[in-house]
């Protein structure tokens, strides 16, 4: 890692520590989200052509992000920074707790704790583009799009295969990216012209770090899940979708829960891996 990604790395906490963004300011005022993980990947890293198979095809690699911005330049070298926010405690608690929904704090952490992370994407860019580099956010920029993909509801770009590529984690059995902070998270990412070196990637296997995928072990996502969406053969997106905008939007009415849908998430509390690796599998992480 050279001076500038270092110094971005605490940009990004930095931001996280101080933004009044990063606060459940309808509750109690607490943090959403706990010191982020950040990690790196080069651009023409394979691993963003083969999600044009595994998420869609229209998902984008990020030369192909920067190219639709790009007005005919061709670029060199190209770099990924994909940042993890941890859920805060009390909010990971409070959804372990529930059984049919979610928690108030979780559904503001997904609603409003989004809009931080929003902010933070401009916040890299403009910290990037101070330096004389051209950097694009895709999670925010015209070119995004969610679409039916071969194995249902997917996007133009996941941020969570983004965080794989970048070392920051292995996926379970519900999808849910597993990191050295667990899976309740959620992730963001930036693409920036500038060649960086890339994290270490300490894991070879996209499903290491799950209990059920690497020893034949847990499923306790399985149980934690009220529309039955998640099973042995992983996890049913469309199923999981009918939940969250069908059976769960009721509770829109009730106080509190006033958002666009519901955001479940009992898949990612009240299991082993909700905050961290589970015990018993060997991370050998090298995670900033």
């Amino acid at each position: 890692m050279n001076n500038l990604q270092a110094e971005l790395v605490e940009t990004i906490r930095s931001y996280i520590r101080t933004s009044p963004l990063n606060r459940l300011r309808d509750l109690d005022g607490s943090p959403f989200w706990d010191e982020p993980l950040v990690g790196f990947a080069v651009g023409d890293d394979p691993l963003f052509d083969h999600y044009k198979s595994v998420v869609a095809p229209e998902h984008q690699t990020p030369r192909e992000v920067l190219s639709a911005f790009s007005s005919g330049v061709a670029y060199g070298p190209i770099a990924v920074v994909s940042w993890v926010l941890p859920i805060a405690e009390k909010t990971r608690q409070s959804n372990a707790q529930m059984s049919d929904g979610p928690s108030v704090r979780w559904n503001h952490t997904r609603f409003q704790g989004e809009e931080c992370n929003d902010s933070l994407r401009r916040h890299v860019v403009h910290f990037l583009e101070k330096k004389g580099l051209v950097a694009i956010a895709p999670a925010i920029s015209p070119t995004f799009r969610t679409l039916r993909g071969p194995h249902g509801l997917a996007s133009t770009w996941s941020e969570r295969h983004v965080a794989h590529a970048a070392g920051l984690g292995t996926f379970g059995l519900s999808d849910g990216l597993i990191t050295a902070k667990g899976m309740a998270h959620r992730c963001g990412s930036v693409v920036v012209g500038v060649e960086w070196p890339a994290s270490p990637r300490p894991y070879t296997d996209h499903h290491a770090y799950c209990l059920y995928y690497s020893q034949s072990a847990c499923g306790e996502c399985i149980d934690r899940c009220p529309a039955g969406a998640i099973g042995p053969d992983g996890h049913d997106k469309d199923r999981c979708q009918q939940h969250l905008t069908v059976t769960l939007a009721p509770w829109r009415e009730r106080p509190g829960y006033s958002s666009p849908y519901l955001a479940c998430g009992l898949c990612q509390a009240g299991v082993p891996c909700e905050s961290c690796i589970p015990a018993g599998i060997d991370s050998n992480l090298n995670i900033l």
